[in-house]
Protein backbone atom coordinates (compact mmCIF):
# COMPACT_ATOMS: atom_id res chain seq x y z
CA UNK A 1 0.00 0.00 0.00
CA UNK A 2 1.00 2.98 -0.93
CA UNK A 3 0.96 6.25 1.40
CA UNK A 4 2.85 8.33 0.27
CA UNK A 5 2.24 11.55 -2.70
CA UNK A 6 6.36 12.22 -2.89
CA UNK A 7 7.11 13.96 0.33
CA UNK A 8 10.32 11.25 0.96
CA UNK A 9 11.68 12.12 -2.47
CA UNK A 10 11.03 15.99 -2.08
CA UNK A 11 12.44 16.24 1.37
CA UNK A 12 15.57 14.05 0.59
CA UNK A 13 16.48 16.55 -2.81
CA UNK A 14 15.91 19.47 -0.40
CA UNK A 15 17.92 18.56 2.71
CA UNK A 16 21.79 19.17 2.08
CA UNK A 17 23.67 15.49 1.95
CA UNK A 18 25.68 16.83 4.54
CA UNK A 19 22.58 16.74 6.99
CA UNK A 20 21.97 13.29 6.38
CA UNK A 21 25.03 12.26 9.19
CA UNK A 22 22.99 14.44 11.47
CA UNK A 23 19.35 12.86 10.67
CA UNK A 24 21.08 9.43 11.35
CA UNK A 25 22.69 10.82 14.53
CA UNK A 26 19.11 12.53 15.68
CA UNK A 27 17.24 9.13 14.82
CA UNK A 28 19.42 7.56 17.01
CA UNK A 29 17.35 8.98 20.03
CA UNK A 30 14.17 7.19 19.37
CA UNK A 31 16.29 3.77 19.03
CA UNK A 32 14.49 1.04 21.38
CA UNK A 33 17.84 0.55 23.34
CA UNK A 34 17.83 4.12 23.81
CA UNK A 35 14.46 4.44 24.93
CA UNK A 36 14.74 1.42 27.14
CA UNK A 37 17.46 3.33 28.71
CA UNK A 38 15.82 6.48 29.32
CA UNK A 39 13.03 4.26 30.80
CA UNK A 40 15.04 2.88 33.17
CA UNK A 41 16.67 5.81 34.59
CA UNK A 42 14.05 7.42 35.02
CA UNK A 43 11.84 4.61 36.91
CA UNK A 44 15.52 4.49 39.56
CA UNK A 45 15.71 8.32 39.71
CA UNK A 46 12.21 9.17 40.01
CA UNK A 47 10.02 9.09 43.25
CA UNK A 48 8.97 5.46 43.44
CA UNK A 49 5.32 5.83 42.89
CA UNK A 50 5.98 8.15 39.62
CA UNK A 51 9.03 6.05 38.56
CA UNK A 52 6.75 2.92 38.51
CA UNK A 53 3.95 4.76 36.95
CA UNK A 54 6.57 5.74 33.89
CA UNK A 55 7.42 2.55 33.52
CA UNK A 56 3.87 1.50 32.89
CA UNK A 57 3.13 4.10 30.90
CA UNK A 58 6.34 3.62 28.56
CA UNK A 59 5.05 -0.67 28.68
CA UNK A 60 1.53 0.30 27.68
CA UNK A 61 2.73 2.69 24.80
CA UNK A 62 4.81 0.16 23.43
CA UNK A 63 2.24 -2.40 23.94
CA UNK A 64 0.02 -0.26 21.28
CA UNK A 65 2.77 0.24 18.93
CA UNK A 66 3.88 -3.78 18.44
CA UNK A 67 -0.21 -4.07 18.49
CA UNK A 68 -0.96 -2.16 15.72
CA UNK A 69 2.28 -3.02 13.79
CA UNK A 70 1.09 -6.37 14.32
CA UNK A 71 -2.50 -5.62 12.83
CA UNK A 72 -1.53 -3.64 10.10
CA UNK A 73 1.76 -5.08 8.81
CA UNK A 74 2.27 -1.93 6.33
CA UNK A 75 5.73 -2.00 4.32
CA UNK A 76 7.62 1.10 4.23
CA UNK A 77 8.55 3.40 1.20
CA UNK A 78 11.15 1.82 -1.68
CA UNK A 79 14.18 0.49 -0.29
CA UNK A 80 16.13 2.90 -3.17
CA UNK A 81 15.26 5.56 -0.69
CA UNK A 82 16.45 4.09 2.86
CA UNK A 83 19.63 6.04 4.19
CA UNK A 84 19.51 3.69 7.19
CA UNK A 85 18.79 -0.32 7.26
CA UNK A 86 15.25 -1.34 8.89
CA UNK A 87 13.63 -4.79 9.25
CA UNK A 88 9.94 -4.00 10.72
CA UNK A 89 6.85 -2.74 9.39
CA UNK A 90 5.96 1.45 8.80
CA UNK A 91 2.92 2.07 10.03
CA UNK A 92 2.91 3.92 12.72
CA UNK A 93 6.22 4.80 13.19
CA UNK A 94 7.48 3.06 16.02
CA UNK A 95 10.53 6.09 16.70
CA UNK A 96 7.42 8.70 16.63
CA UNK A 97 5.55 6.85 18.70
CA UNK A 98 8.00 5.39 20.79
CA UNK A 99 9.71 8.93 21.17
CA UNK A 100 6.37 10.70 21.92
CA UNK A 101 5.48 8.22 24.92
CA UNK A 102 8.78 8.27 26.29
CA UNK A 103 10.04 11.88 26.54
CA UNK A 104 6.32 12.42 26.66
CA UNK A 105 5.79 10.57 29.90
CA UNK A 106 9.04 11.95 31.41
CA UNK A 107 8.24 15.98 31.23
CA UNK A 108 4.55 14.48 32.96
CA UNK A 109 6.29 12.49 35.64
CA UNK A 110 9.53 15.08 36.41
CA UNK A 111 8.58 17.98 39.30
CA UNK A 112 9.99 21.19 39.78
CA UNK A 113 10.29 24.01 36.74
CA UNK A 114 7.68 24.68 34.49
CA UNK A 115 5.96 21.89 33.06
CA UNK A 116 4.88 23.24 29.70
CA UNK A 117 8.66 24.05 28.94
CA UNK A 118 9.53 20.56 30.01
CA UNK A 119 6.75 19.08 27.21
CA UNK A 120 7.59 21.93 24.97
CA UNK A 121 11.11 20.86 24.70
CA UNK A 122 9.99 16.75 24.61
CA UNK A 123 8.35 18.20 21.70
CA UNK A 124 10.72 19.59 19.71
CA UNK A 125 12.89 16.60 20.37
CA UNK A 126 10.15 14.48 19.13
CA UNK A 127 9.31 16.30 16.23
CA UNK A 128 13.35 16.29 15.31
CA UNK A 129 13.50 12.44 15.87
CA UNK A 130 10.16 11.79 13.46
CA UNK A 131 11.03 14.12 10.88
CA UNK A 132 14.77 12.58 10.53
CA UNK A 133 13.13 9.01 9.75
CA UNK A 134 11.53 11.10 6.89
CA UNK A 135 14.63 12.23 5.78
CA UNK A 136 16.21 8.95 6.21
CA UNK A 137 14.06 7.52 3.65
CA UNK A 138 12.41 5.27 6.25
CA UNK A 139 8.94 6.55 6.83
CA UNK A 140 6.57 8.17 4.91
CA UNK A 141 4.88 11.41 6.73
CA UNK A 142 1.66 9.69 7.18
CA UNK A 143 3.30 6.95 9.41
CA UNK A 144 4.59 9.88 11.65
CA UNK A 145 1.81 11.96 11.74
CA UNK A 146 -0.33 8.65 12.58
CA UNK A 147 2.14 7.74 15.50
CA UNK A 148 2.13 11.32 17.21
CA UNK A 149 -1.55 10.94 17.35
CA UNK A 150 -1.69 7.58 18.88
CA UNK A 151 1.29 8.79 21.51
CA UNK A 152 -0.44 12.05 22.21
CA UNK A 153 -4.00 10.73 22.82
CA UNK A 154 -2.49 7.71 24.77
CA UNK A 155 -0.28 9.94 27.00
CA UNK A 156 -3.33 12.27 27.40
CA UNK A 157 -5.87 9.32 28.48
CA UNK A 158 -3.30 7.74 31.01
CA UNK A 159 -3.41 11.29 32.05
CA UNK A 160 -6.70 11.29 32.85
CA UNK A 161 -7.52 8.10 33.94
CA UNK A 162 -3.84 7.08 36.17
CA UNK A 163 -2.49 9.93 36.62
CA UNK A 164 1.32 8.58 38.42
CA UNK A 165 -0.90 6.15 40.13
CA UNK A 166 1.20 2.91 39.54
CA UNK A 167 -1.57 0.55 40.25
CA UNK A 168 -4.05 1.61 37.68
CA UNK A 169 -0.88 2.37 35.02
CA UNK A 170 0.08 -1.02 35.93
CA UNK A 171 -2.87 -2.36 35.45
CA UNK A 172 -3.77 -0.63 32.18
CA UNK A 173 -0.26 -2.03 30.88
CA UNK A 174 -0.56 -5.63 31.35
CA UNK A 175 -4.08 -5.49 29.98
CA UNK A 176 -2.80 -3.60 26.59
CA UNK A 177 0.14 -6.05 26.38
CA UNK A 178 -1.95 -9.23 26.95
CA UNK A 179 -4.24 -7.94 23.60
CA UNK A 180 -0.94 -6.95 21.65
CA UNK A 181 0.01 -10.85 22.23
CA UNK A 182 -3.50 -11.86 21.06
CA UNK A 183 -3.29 -9.42 18.28
CA UNK A 184 0.02 -10.98 17.57
CA UNK A 185 -1.16 -14.36 17.66
CA UNK A 186 -4.22 -13.53 15.43
CA UNK A 187 -3.23 -11.84 12.87
CA UNK A 188 0.20 -13.49 11.97
CA UNK A 189 2.50 -14.52 10.84
CA UNK A 190 4.42 -11.06 10.93
CA UNK A 191 7.90 -10.16 9.65
CA UNK A 192 8.93 -11.06 13.55
CA UNK A 193 6.86 -14.24 14.40
CA UNK A 194 8.63 -16.75 16.01
CA UNK A 195 6.69 -20.20 16.70
CA UNK A 196 7.28 -22.28 19.96
CA UNK A 197 5.77 -25.65 19.36
CA UNK A 198 2.12 -25.21 17.70
CA UNK A 199 2.04 -21.33 18.74
CA UNK A 200 3.31 -18.35 16.73
CA UNK A 201 3.49 -14.92 18.10
CA UNK A 202 4.83 -11.87 17.02
CA UNK A 203 8.40 -11.18 19.17
CA UNK A 204 7.31 -7.33 20.42
CA UNK A 205 3.85 -8.16 21.08
CA UNK A 206 5.25 -10.92 22.69
CA UNK A 207 7.81 -9.10 24.94
CA UNK A 208 5.43 -6.18 26.02
CA UNK A 209 3.21 -8.40 26.85
CA UNK A 210 5.66 -10.07 29.52
CA UNK A 211 6.93 -6.88 30.64
CA UNK A 212 3.38 -5.58 31.26
CA UNK A 213 2.47 -8.71 33.29
CA UNK A 214 5.77 -9.17 34.98
CA UNK A 215 5.79 -5.36 36.24
CA UNK A 216 1.93 -5.61 37.15
CA UNK A 217 2.94 -8.60 39.60
CA UNK A 218 5.95 -7.38 41.30
CA UNK A 219 3.82 -4.47 42.23
CA UNK A 220 1.25 -6.38 43.44
CA UNK A 221 3.23 -8.42 45.65
CA UNK A 222 5.82 -6.04 46.57
CA UNK A 223 2.82 -3.52 46.99
CA UNK A 224 1.52 -5.78 49.71
CA UNK A 225 4.82 -6.56 51.63
CA UNK A 226 6.99 -3.73 50.77
CA UNK A 227 7.47 -2.86 54.49
CA UNK A 228 9.09 -6.68 55.10
CA UNK A 229 12.20 -6.75 52.36
CA UNK A 230 13.04 -9.63 54.06
CA UNK A 231 9.35 -11.17 52.63
CA UNK A 232 9.80 -9.47 49.69
CA UNK A 233 12.99 -11.12 48.64
CA UNK A 234 11.60 -14.37 49.61
CA UNK A 235 9.04 -13.71 46.86
CA UNK A 236 11.10 -11.75 44.15
CA UNK A 237 14.42 -13.60 44.15
CA UNK A 238 13.82 -17.38 43.73
CA UNK A 239 11.31 -15.59 40.40
CA UNK A 240 13.96 -13.82 39.72
CA UNK A 241 16.57 -17.01 39.99
CA UNK A 242 14.18 -19.60 37.78
CA UNK A 243 13.67 -16.78 35.29
CA UNK A 244 17.35 -16.25 34.85
CA UNK A 245 17.70 -20.00 34.84
CA UNK A 246 15.07 -20.74 32.10
CA UNK A 247 17.08 -17.86 29.97
CA UNK A 248 20.18 -19.98 30.11
CA UNK A 249 18.73 -23.39 29.02
CA UNK A 250 16.13 -22.82 26.41
CA UNK A 251 17.33 -22.05 22.66
CA UNK A 252 14.21 -20.42 22.01
CA UNK A 253 14.33 -16.46 20.90
CA UNK A 254 10.61 -16.34 21.70
CA UNK A 255 11.01 -17.75 25.60
CA UNK A 256 14.39 -15.91 25.89
CA UNK A 257 12.81 -12.54 25.06
CA UNK A 258 9.70 -13.04 26.80
CA UNK A 259 11.04 -13.89 29.58
CA UNK A 260 13.86 -11.45 30.26
CA UNK A 261 11.43 -8.74 29.66
CA UNK A 262 9.63 -10.18 32.05
CA UNK A 263 11.86 -10.80 34.81
CA UNK A 264 13.66 -7.54 33.59
CA UNK A 265 10.29 -5.12 34.53
CA UNK A 266 9.91 -6.78 37.81
CA UNK A 267 13.12 -6.27 38.77
CA UNK A 268 12.57 -2.80 37.71
CA UNK A 269 9.54 -2.44 39.98
CA UNK A 270 11.69 -3.57 42.86
CA UNK A 271 14.43 -1.27 42.58
CA UNK A 272 12.46 1.74 41.60
CA UNK A 273 12.98 5.04 43.37
CA UNK A 274 16.20 3.24 45.06
CA UNK A 275 18.38 6.29 43.59
CA UNK A 276 15.72 8.91 45.79
CA UNK A 277 15.94 6.95 48.66
CA UNK A 278 19.66 6.87 48.23
CA UNK A 279 19.54 10.63 48.38
CA UNK A 280 17.41 11.06 50.62
CA UNK A 281 19.29 9.10 53.25
CA UNK A 282 22.55 11.19 52.66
Amino acid sequence: MDRGFGEVEAVQRLVPEWLFPAAEAMTRLGDLSVLVGVTVVGTLVLERERGIALLGVVIGGGAILAGLKAILALGRPPSELHLIETATTGFPSGHALGAAVVYGALALSLEGGRQRRRLALAGVLVVAISFSRVVLGVHYLVDIVAGLTVAIGYLWAMERFARHSPGRTLAVAATLGLLAVAAGIAFGPTPRTVCLEAVCADRETAVTGAAGVGAAVAWGVTNRIRRNRTATAVVLVPATLVGASTLALTDSVLLVESIGAGVGAAVLVLLAGRATRAQGRH
